[in-house]
C-alpha cells in the first residue's frame, strides 16, 4: 500500500519498520558552458553521483522512449527500489537537503524530476509540425511464445496497449497495461506487470491472432498524465546552430483530450540561438518567449498524456534537441553558499507527500540565480519513506 494513512504510521513504517531510503548525490553544473542568469538546465549530462546520463540523445527521430530506474545508461538517481509486489506501487518523498560550495552558484533552485520518457527530434531545420510516433503494428510469433515484431527499438519495460481489426493473440485483452520485454532491436516479448517484465516472466501464446495488431506506448507512470509537462533541451556537448524559433507542441491532455497545444499568446517559448549543453531552450534573460522550466498548456489543462507533433517555428540550423515528459516531485532553493536547505515534504511544503512511483527516473534541474559556472557541484540527499 503507497502512501501512509497518519502521521503515526508515518513515523511507525519510517523508524519501527526501517521502511526508509536516504540516497546521496553529488552532481555537477553542465561541463561544457556557463549558465547565464535566470537560465534552466538539466544536470542529466553532469558528473557525479548518480553518473552522466547516455541516453537522451539516443533513439530514432520522434520515437517515443520510456525511462524508468532500470533502463541503461540512464544516469538517474536511486529511491530505494520497487516496494510494490507488481512493480506498481509508491513511496513518499518526506525530506531531503541540497548545498552547494563552488563559487558563483548561488541563488540557485533545485527541481527533482521524474523523468517518464522522451522523443529524440534532430531534423531541427524543419520549420513545419513534424509527427511523433507513440505506437506502430507488429506481427507474433506463437511458435516463440510471442515473440513480437516491429520497426521501432522500444525500451525494455515499456508500457503498452494493444489493438485489433480482429483478433488479438491468445492471451492479450484490448485496454489492458501490458510491459515490454526487449530481445532485439525489433523484437520483444510481453509480460502482464513491470515486475514480471524485470523477472523476465512472459506471457506464452498459443497463436499470433488475426488481422492487422497495432501496439501503442503509454507512460510508465503517471499514465494518465495528470500533473505531467514537458521540457525543451540540449542533450549534446555540442551547441545547437543559429536560430530562434517559437516552440511548440501538439498533445492529448489528462482527461483524454486531443488536439490541445502550446498557446501562441502572449508568446510561444522562443528557443535561444546556439543553445548550449543541458540548457532548457526557452529559459533565460528577460524577454518574450523566455520561460522555464515547463512548456506552457493550454488553458486549464492539467497535464500532458502524450504528444503528437513537436514543433520549432524557425530553423536551428544544426544540432538536435530533445523534448521530455517529466512530473514535478519537490524544490530545493539553494540560496546560500555553504548552508544546506532542507526540505520537509510532510508538513506545509508543496507538493506534499509527493509520490515516488516504482520504477521512477529522478534527475534535477537547475536554474541560476546567477551566471553559473561550468562544473558547479551541487550535494545533498533525498529521503523516501513507504507504508506496508
Amino acid at each position: 500500500m503507497g502512501g501512509f494513512t497518519s502521521k503515526d504510521n508515518e513515523i511507525d513504517c519510517m523508524s519501527r519498520l526501517g521502511q526508509r531510503w536516504e540516497q546521496p548525490f553529488s552532481k555537477l553544473f553542465n561541463p561544457t558552458a556557463a549558465a547565464v542568469a535566470n537560465e534552466w538546465h538539466t544536470l542529466f549530462r553532469g558528473g557525479g553521483n548518480p553518473q552522466a546520463d547516455a541516453i537522451f540523445d539516443t533513439g530514432a527521430n520522434l520515437v517515443f522512449q520510456s525511462l524508468c530506474d532500470l533502463t541503461p545508461n540512464a544516469g538517474c538517481l536511486y529511491h530505494g527500489g520497487n516496494v510494490g509486489p507488481a512493480g506498481d506501487d509508491y513511496k513518499v518523498l518526506t525530506s531531503g537537503y541540497a548545498v552547494t560550495a563552488a563559487a558563483t552558484t548561488v541563488p540557485n533552485t533545485l527541481e527533482l524530476v521524474d523523468v517518464l520518457g522522451w522523443y529524440r527530434v534532430t531534423p531541427v531545420t524543419t520549420t513545419t509540425a513534424q509527427n511523433t510516433i507513440n505506437g506502430e503494428t507488429f506481427t507474433a510469433s506463437s511458435s516463440a511464445g510471442l515473440l513480437l515484431t516491429y520497426g521501432q527499438d522500444w525500451q525494455s519495460f515499456t508500457k503498452v496497449r494493444f489493438t485489433t481489426t480482429t483478433s488479438l493473440p491468445t492471451g492479450l485483452v484490448a485496454g489492458t497495461d501490458y510491459w515490454l520485454v526487449r530481445v532485439g532491436a525489433t523484437t520483444a516479448r510481453v509480460a502482464t506487470s513491470f515486475a514480471n517484465a524485470i523477472a523476465g516472466i512472459v506471457i506464452p501464446f498459443t497463436d499470433a491472432g488475426v488481422g492487422t495488431q497495432t501496439l501503442t506506448t503509454r507512460l510508465p507512470r503517471f499514465s494518465d498524465g495528470a500533473g505531467i509537462d514537458a521540457i525543451f533541451f540540449n542533450p549534446q556537448a555540442t551547441a545547437l546552430g543559429a536560430g530562434t524559433p517559437g516552440l511548440s507542441l501538439g498533445y492529448t491532455n489528462s482527461a483524454g483530450v486531443a488536439a490541445r497545444a502550446t498557446p501562441p499568446t502572449p508568446s510561444l517559448p522562443i528557443g535561444k540561438t546556439a543553445s548550449s549543453n543541458s540548457h532548457i531552450l526557452y529559459s533565460g534573460a528577460t524577454g518574450a518567449g523566455k520561460m522555464g522550466p515547463f512548456m506552457p498548456r493550454q488553458a486549464a489543462d492539467a497535464g500532458v498524456q502524450s504528444i503528437q507533433t513537436i514543433r520549432n517555428n524557425a530553423t536551428y540550423t544544426s544540432g538536435m534537441y530533445t523534448v521530455a515528459l517529466v512530473r514535478s516531485l519537490g524544490t530545493f532553493p539553494v540560496q546560500v553558499l555553504g548552508q544546506a536547505v532542507i526540505m520537509d515534504f510532510t508538513s506545509n511544503m508543496f507538493p506534499s507527500y509527493p509520490r515516488v512511483q516504482d520504477g521512477a527516473a529522478l534527475y534535477f534541474l537547475s536554474k541560476s540565480g546567477v551566471a553559473t559556472p561550468t562544473n558547479s557541484a551541487f550535494d545533498g540527499k533525498i529521503i523516501t519513506g513507504w507504508s506496508t
